[in-house]
């Protein structure tokens, strides 16, 4: 078995994979800033939380909101939570892109909760698309080295702003684009950066290996999972289970990634009482 370094909730956090926001949350080579220091009691705001499912529910909804409110920013801009059959639903207004990917992947890591929805917004003021576009450049450019990030092109239309290029591996992936939607107006942002050790295939057998090679290093996929991996007419289909939800979204964005891979049918369960102590690939002919 390959050793597995356990993920912490700010870790979590910027993985990405992909909530659907996320076409990302991100790998376990990324290196967060630690947590910062959470406020008095009295000065914390809680997330604004509603709850319609069960009682299963309700010490699930506790879980989230009290890593929620160690997160100054999340604490801060209270997102609208509703908690019902272990499914996270949010929705009002959040400052930016970050805010809102980081409370979907922060949901995503929590163990129970087996699917979220993202209903939020972020206002877009005034900034015009020229500025989001420089605030965006600049940041990257600081990022460039740390993040190996080549052939940087920056799209933005209406609030909308699209991520292509290069970058060093998946987590990089995240964090730049976490890096460039700390910019107020960008509504919300397409990542269609490419990490420069995705894999690649030319056929069905090929392309089911890339996949399978790609999930199965702990480097990129630090989450425990079985999964099986099947590909026809390039179109792969991922099954298998996985205890997180963030660990299945990341399954569906890296498979998409893979060179040759046309498009991603992921119906991987997310089992929150698996024990799994490592990560098992599968290929299905």
């Amino acid at each position: 078995m390959r050793p597995r370094v356990p993920l912490s909730p700010a870790t979590a956090a910027v993985l990405a994979a992909g909530i659907a926001l996320a076409s990302s949350a991100g790998g376990a080579a990324e290196n967060p800033a630690p947590p910062a220091t959470p406020p008095p009691p009295a000065a914390q705001a809680k997330p604004q939380v509603r709850n319609i499912g069960g009682p299963g529910d309700y010490p699930l909804r506790e879980k989230l909101v009290n890593r929620m409110i160690r997160d100054p920013e999340l604490a801060s801009a209270r997102p609208s939570i509703i908690l019902v059959n272990g499914g996270a639903v949010f929705s009002g207004e959040v400052p930016t892109w970050t805010v809102r990917r980081r409370a979907l992947a922060l949901a995503g890591s929590v163990r129970g909760i087996v699917n979220v929805t993202d209903q939020m917004t972020v206002p877009r003021g005034n900034v015009k698309d020229e500025e989001i576009l420089k605030g965006m450049a600049a940041i990257l450019k600081d990022w460039k080295e740390p993040l190996e990030i080549a052939d940087l092109d920056i799209s933005v239309q209406d609030g909308v702003a699209t991520l292509r290029g290069k970058v060093k591996n998946f987590a990089a992936r995240v964090r730049a684009e976490e890096a460039a939607g700390t910019v107020l107006g960008a509504q919300t942002i397409v990542n269609r950066l490419r990490p420069a050790n995705a894999p690649a295939g030319t056929d069905d057998p090929s392309i089911r290996k890339a996949i399978a090679k790609y999930l199965g290093d702990f480097r990129d996929y630090p989450y425990p999972a079985t999964l099986e991996v099947a590909v026809k007419d390039g179109r792969a289909t991922l099954t298998g289970e996985v205890p997180i939800y963030l660990g299945r979204q990341q399954a569906g964005t890296m498979a998409a990634l893979v060179g040759g891979v046309q498009a991603v049918e992921n119906r991987i369960r997310v089992e929150p009482s698996s024990q799994l102590p490592d990560t098992t690939v599968r290929e299905v002919p």
